[in-house]
């Protein structure tokens, strides 16, 4: 049986008091079973004597003391999702992130949606990055500096592909037709030479955009 929002527990680990005031009137009316932290200590101990659905919480702000920290937490929680809003970052950060199992990254500029999203992901066990994280990976400096030759639409195109959606769940997302959807492929593909989904995930493993960050296609 899936849950209800009222069984889903939000826990928000952050010490930024406009960030947790903002965050308490956006999620406090949809997951009632929600709590806000402040401290390391208050955390553990939380989780210590109730499971959480979900975690949001930010890197920097709160003292895990590093990353790798962040992650052993999380190893001792595995049902527990985890999204990190933080104000900025950098790819170095987001493949720490990734290879300690933290998939779901949104920035304090992002919009409503985008949070909302990464929320949903997270709470489903999969990954969502903001589309200025994404940006991160593909304006990277390297042989996939050439991405800044697409459109804004075929960027964001290459981002649902990356993420695993369908032509038809592409379509239907952006609100064009399917042959819309199929004329911006051949585009991508013509403009950064590669000929499949799969070409366009090898080569920007190989440009090192992607490197250890998991993408379906």
């Amino acid at each position: 049986m899936s849950k209800t929002l009222r069984d889903i527990s939000v826990v928000v680990a952050d010490t930024q008091f406009l960030t947790n005031t903002a965050l308490h009137a956006l999620l406090s009316p949809i997951y009632p079973n929600y709590r806000t932290i402040t401290t390391k200590s208050g955390l553990l101990q939380h989780l210590q004597k109730e499971s959480a659905s979900l975690l949001i919480t930010d890197h920097e702000q709160f003292d895990y003391g590093s990353i790798e920290e962040l992650g052993t937490l999380l190893k001792q929680q595995p049902g527990m999702g985890t999204v990190i809003l933080c104000n900025s970052i950098t790819l170095p950060k987001i493949k720490e992130l990734n290879d300690n199992g933290i998939r779901n990254i949104v920035l304090k500029t992002d919009d409503r949606d985008e949070l909302f999203h990464a929320i949903d992901s997270a709470l489903k066990g999969k990954k969502y990055y903001s589309g200025d994280v994404l940006d991160i990976l593909l304006q990277k400096e390297g042989p996939l500096e050439d991405a800044s030759i697409l459109t804004s639409s075929e960027i964001e195109i290459v981002r649902m592909i990356a993420a695993g959606l369908s032509t038809k769940e592409i379509a239907a997302k952006k609100y064009i037709s399917f042959h819309t959807v199929m004329t911006h492929r051949k585009n991508i593909f013509r403009k950064l030479g590669v000929s499949s989904s799969s070409e366009l995930l090898m080569y920007a493993i190989k440009a090192g955009v992607i490197d250890n960050i998991e993408y379906h296609i």
